[in-house]
């Protein structure tokens, strides 16, 4: 049959009765967000309104429940400044409802990140404690939250010293739902903080784990900065370093290849690059250490000890700015023998290599520089950046020919070659430090 007679003679009573049927579910799913929208623009428009009629003769007009609802907005409304809230805090004091005074101190632990308006809150609430409830009351009291801002780093210190943090926020008064809020966030952020101050391992973990219980997604930057900030001129202990390691590239990402959110405040870029540079330099070293380890256990050659003497110079320095770890069959068993002694070094991956079994690469950018440091007999490659020849990073699978051609013709003692040859007399680390000063201008 023809395709033309066969399209004439199909029946259009069966072309309906194929047709899908009108499927209203998500029509109606969809309908329920309409009236969320309209509550929003509802909201917009009540606090509007209050605004308004604060500190006005029509301020008397408002009810309670619009006291109640601007004090919710402290915080994160950005029309109600510090000299609104100071109206708030007026109306309220006018009015002698404990009700509103518990919508204060709700007010204060939403808002406690912002400064300014938290010291006019504690300073509101400290001569009303009596209106609010028992157990707030006994919160109040066992964590100075009313007396300023020193209280909050004695507490978090009692938290990080204590062996049962949970049972130590409940003797409190420190509820899940207090913990949830901003002064929550600040108590873990600081009890963070002092557990890694104790450089105790078993101290800091148990402080990750109550501090990131219920995160859900990526934690806040300013958990990464608290954890990075005290370490970027001191070296921490080797088992604290791999814990924060683990602990920061689990939430975060590996920050070579995942974008870190950003930090807030003053200079936040400049507070961001820095922790960066400090976990890279970390991550950069850990990956050298464990090259070495391989080399050590494969290579018949006793390179590493000076190999790693030498690269660790540059490591230290944080001038290495990119790196992935690149292992045949043989070296990727060691590795991960190696990776399986420490629960706390599963954030390291590396790509195969397909090469000789026991072969292992370590590929690195030292500024405007690409270099491929061969394990056994092989030589030491160079590429600029950039170039078409030069190696990508982070790929999962690597061939030795990607890793050995066309690389920069660097000075030896025979003339210009294309590598550099670990002589067991250690010149090959002059010829090193001449070619990388020449072609980055560093010198270590």
């Amino acid at each position: 049959m023809h395709l033309s007679k066969a399209i004439r003679e199909f029946s259009t009573r069966r072309l309906n009765k194929l047709s899908m049927p009108t499927v209203k579910s998500l029509d109606n799913a969809c309908k329920k967000f309409a009236a969320t929208q309209v509550l929003r623009e509802q909201d917009t428009a009540r606090i509007a309104r209050i605004i308004v009629a604060l500190g006005t003769p029509e301020s008397s007009q408002l009810s309670s429940r619009d006291i109640r609802f601007v004090a919710a907005a402290i915080g994160s409304h950005p029309e109600i400044n510090e000299q609104l809230v100071s109206t708030v805090l007026r109306e309220v004091h006018l009015r002698k409802d404990p009700r509103l005074t518990r919508a204060i101190f709700r007010a204060l632990l939403a808002s406690y990140s912002i400064s300014p308006q938290r010291a006019m809150l504690q300073e509101f609430l400290l001569p009303r404690l009596s209106d609010l409830s028992v157990d707030i009351q006994q919160f109040c009291r066992s964590s100075g939250v009313l007396n300023g801002d020193g209280n909050i780093e004695g507490l978090a210190d009692e938290l990080a010293r204590t062996g049962n943090v949970t049972y130590s926020c409940i003797s409190r008064g420190i509820t899940s739902s207090i913990l949830s809020t901003s002064y929550g966030h600040a108590l873990k952020l600081a009890s963070v903080g002092s557990a890694l101050a104790t450089g105790r391992s078993d101290t800091i973990k148990r402080m990750f784990d109550w501090a990131l219980a219920g995160v859900r997604g990526v934690p806040t930057s300013d958990f990464y900065e608290v954890c990075l900030a005290p370490f970027q001129r001191v070296t921490p202990p080797a088992d604290v370093q791999k814990l924060v390691l683990s602990v920061l590239v689990k939430q975060f990402g590996d920050p070579r290849i995942s974008e870190w959110p950003r930090l807030n405040g003053r200079d936040g870029a400049r507070r961001r690059e820095d922790c960066l540079m400090t976990i890279k330099r970390w991550l950069s070293i850990e990956y050298l250490d464990l090259f070495i380890k391989i080399i050590e256990k494969t290579a018949v050659d006793h390179q590493f000890a000076p190999r790693k003497k030498f690269w660790l110079r540059y490591f230290e320095k944080g001038i290495i700015s990119d790196l992935t770890l690149i292992l045949a069959s043989d070296a990727n068993s060691v590795a991960r023998r190696t990776q399986g002694q420490s629960v706390e070094s599963e954030y390291m991956k590396w790509a195969s290599l397909k090469s000789q079994p026991d072969h292992s690469v370590l590929l690195m950018r030292l500024g405007d520089l690409v270099i491929a440091e061969w394990s056994h007999d092989g030589a030491l490659r160079f590429w600029k950046a950039g170039s078409k020849s030069a190696p990508l990073f982070h790929k999962n699978e690597y061939s030795a020919r990607e890793l050995r051609g066309d690389s920069l013709k660097v000075r030896t003692h025979g003339g210009y070659r294309d590598s550099i040859v670990h002589s067991h007399n250690g010149q090959w680390m002059a010829l090193a430090s001449d070619a990388i000063e020449f072609h980055t201008g560093v010198r270590i």
